[in-house]
């Protein structure tokens, strides 16, 4: 019978191969069609063909007059036995075959006032702790809270929220640099492979006269953050909070943003300091993204008046104890004191 007469329709939309069709892919070398002629007979393309023969092929040896040859074959079984033990580890995994548990510990977790975990920061924690349960990927979580399958809203993660683009800026120039550039600044601040250097920033509440504002410093290698809530932002303001935190922590450098409240950084004797290119807030990178991370607990716009000590203390202590994933899951409170004592 020959196979390439029999007309098939192409499939109208991705879908994985059938036990049936698997069992026509180990049939069709029998009868010598090539991958190229079994994919146009199931009407799939040839690449899932040739993945399929690839990953679930067999060595099998042959003997022939005391000769032995060694040669691949396909078997559906095997093929289908693959098959079922990846889509058991797929990002696909349906949301009632997870872990009962970890779903209401996930909800609780997020939708917490004060958050300790992202999203991925908990499910990879709770990975490590019960390794015997089944738990989906981040990316499965983030599919299901879009699907409206979870007690868990975008809204509950600022980073999901879309956030209206932004007109693109014109570059203003001829701003000068009030002392020592970024430029000057030694590799080893720049490979973030020595401790103890910080970049610092302010946070503005609403922007009228009297308004507090928040003084943020973020150690480069730890990515621990510090925040002092100001009753303004004059230079001599800032100068005295940042002598204090000197006296306080390990710090050997600072880089700063060109703004007027950190002309008189540079008259410490007890760090260096470098300042970033103007309009350049991407050279302060990491404590870019810490402050957006404070944002979740202190939006823009509102005021910073009546922000507490101790409120400030909760949202720096719940950020810095986050485990994260470009420290490897470990918090950056840890990190900070591991570095601070050896």
């Amino acid at each position: 019978m020959n196979m390439s007469n029999i007309n098939s329709t192409r499939k109208s939309s991705y879908s994985h191969l059938s036990a049936t069709e698997r069992g026509e892919i180990a049939a069709y070398p029998k009868m010598r069609e090539q991958p190229v002629d079994i994919a146009r007979l199931l009407g799939c393309h040839c690449s899932t063909i040739c993945r399929e023969i690839k990953r679930c092929s067999v060595e099998q040896v042959k003997d022939k007059n005391g000769k032995q040859t060694f040669f691949n074959a396909y078997f559906a079984d095997s093929g289908q036995r693959v098959y079922e033990t990846n889509r058991q580890k797929s990002s696909y995994l349906k949301l009632n075959g997870c872990s009962t548990r970890f779903i209401a510990q996930l909800e609780s977790a997020l939708t917490a006032n004060i958050r300790l975990h992202s999203v991925d920061s908990f499910v990879q924690t709770y990975k490590v702790n019960h390794p015997e349960e089944v738990v989906p990927y981040t990316k499965t979580i983030y599919r299901y809270i879009k699907e409206g399958l979870l007690a868990i809203k975008p809204i509950d993660l600022p980073k999901m929220v879309s956030i209206r683009k932004r007109s693109k800026k014109v570059m203003k120039t001829n701003k000068k640099t009030l002392g020592k550039s970024i430029e000057e600044r030694p590799e080893y601040i720049n490979d973030r492979s020595e401790f103890g250097h910080w970049e610092i920033d302010l946070i503005l509440g609403k922007k009228t006269k009297g308004e507090a504002v928040m003084l943020t410093l973020v150690e480069r290698q730890t990515r621990y953050a510090l925040g002092v809530k100001l009753e303004d932002k004059q230079s001599q303001t800032i100068n005295r909070a940042v002598t204090h935190l000197i006296s306080q922590y390990p710090i050997a450098s600072i880089t700063a943003d060109n703004g007027s409240e950190f002309s008189l950084l540079s008259t410490l004797e007890a760090v260096d300091v470098y300042f970033a290119h103007p309009y350049s807030s991407h050279e302060r990178g990491t404590n870019e993204n810490f402050n957006g991370l404070l944002r979740e607990y202190v939006p823009k716009g509102i005021s910073l008046n009546p922000l507490t000590s101790e409120e400030l203390d909760n949202y720096l202590t719940v950020i810095n104890e986050r485990p994260r994933r470009l420290l490897q899951y470990q918090s950056s409170t840890f990190l900070f004191e591991l570095a601070r004592t050896t």
